[in-house]
């Protein structure tokens, strides 16, 4: 599985998973010489995904110019102008690639991005090609973050463990910029507003909530250190936007696990209706940044019995999993070995 010398990707409009595959690969395989992305064109049947083969490359050759020198930059880049047409993409695959290869060519077709319509006919169209060419496919099981070679089973149980990626590398392999700059909390001051907080009959008012993601990244930073990303942790208050955006979003607190971005919102307060909207917000920022597989995490004021009716609202409305959202309430912050259990089994287990 790691001597082959010509690497296909299938780009999306997360290439996330792309660079997950491309970046395992190149650390255990020093043949490897050229990466070839196909994409969709921009047109008007389609949009197009050239933006994110351009980000995809970038990091790629940020990483790997200097120390895979058999890889050879530019990427080859492949548009396909009807990713939902059998015929199209068939046929521009077979002129704009195929064509191309020689006998010497070692193929490795991972068909995980895409259309469903791409993966199909690009697999078909290489399949084709063994006995001229040796071809082997892979795909990423993403919810399980794992490698699964077609002809060889699971190559890696957790991918996790060999592929990291920094938040500014994420955010921009996503296409989007941050803005504002990190902040010193008070931590001394952070910890006596969490105990007010938390008190079962508190004895005054909490005006804003801002020292709650202070709170909550230092204390997941100390309990997760082996866990989370190196040197990074735990980061608070990233304002992200998109150059094109007239708008941005701000993202309270966020963890990687390898490439895995967890987003998490925090409020003291516990009208249903808001909270709800925040956790509407998170899931889908979090899958903005971090692809479909992120996880989200909503802290509220909520008591016991709210907190348990928003969790159920927030998997059916927003249409995540069980296993990609969760949400905590002011009785789960006042046993602090439950909470920090409770996010433990959430993100890694």
């Amino acid at each position: 599985m790691d001597n082959f010398n010509t690497l296909v990707l299938l780009v999306g409009t997360n290439p996330l998973p792309n660079f997950v595959v491309a970046e395992y690969y190149l650390q255990i395989n020093p043949n490897i010489q050229s990466i070839r992305l196909i994409h969709s064109e921009a047109n008007s049947l389609q949009a197009g995904t050239a933006k994110q083969v351009q980000n995809l490359e970038a990091l790629l050759q940020k990483r790997w110019r200097d120390k895979h020198t058999s890889l050879q930059f530019p990427l080859d880049k492949i548009s396909i102008s009807d990713v939902s047409n059998a015929m199209t993409i068939r046929s521009e695959i077979e002129r704009k690639l195929v064509k191309k290869l020689d006998s010497s060519c070692k193929l490795h077709l991972n068909y995980t991005g895409g259309t469903k319509a791409m993966a199909n006919h690009a697999y078909l169209c290489f399949k084709e090609l063994q006995g001229s060419i040796s071809c082997q496919f892979s795909y990423l099981d993403g919810n399980n973050f794992r490698l699964i070679a077609d002809d060889y089973g699971i190559v890696d149980n957790d991918l996790r463990r060999k592929v990291r990626i920094g938040f500014a590398e994420l955010i921009k392999l996503h296409g989007f910029t941050r803005f504002n700059k990190d902040s010193a909390p008070d931590f001394d001051n952070t910890k006596e507003m969490f105990q007010k907080f938390i008190e079962p009959a508190p004895t005054q008012q909490l005006k804003d909530g801002y020292w709650l993601e202070d709170y909550i990244a230092a204390t997941l930073t100390e309990k997760f250190k082996d866990l989370l990303n190196s040197n990074e942790g735990a980061l608070r208050n990233w304002k992200i936007k998109k150059p094109d955006w007239g708008t941005h979003f701000e993202l309270d607190v966020m963890l990687l696990h390898g490439y895995q971005f967890t987003g998490i919102s925090c409020t003291i307060g516990h009208n249903k209706d808001t909270c709800k909207s925040k956790g509407f917000e998170i899931a889908l920022r979090s899958r903005q940044i971090g692809g479909d597989n992120a996880k989200s995490i909503l802290i509220t004021g909520s008591n016991k019995t709210q907190n348990i009716k928003l969790q159920e609202e927030l998997v059916i409305e927003t249409g995540e999993s069980l296993g990609n959202i969760l949400a905590l309430g002011v009785e789960d912050l006042r046993n602090e070995d439950l909470y920090i259990t409770k996010i433990e089994d959430f993100i890694f287990g």
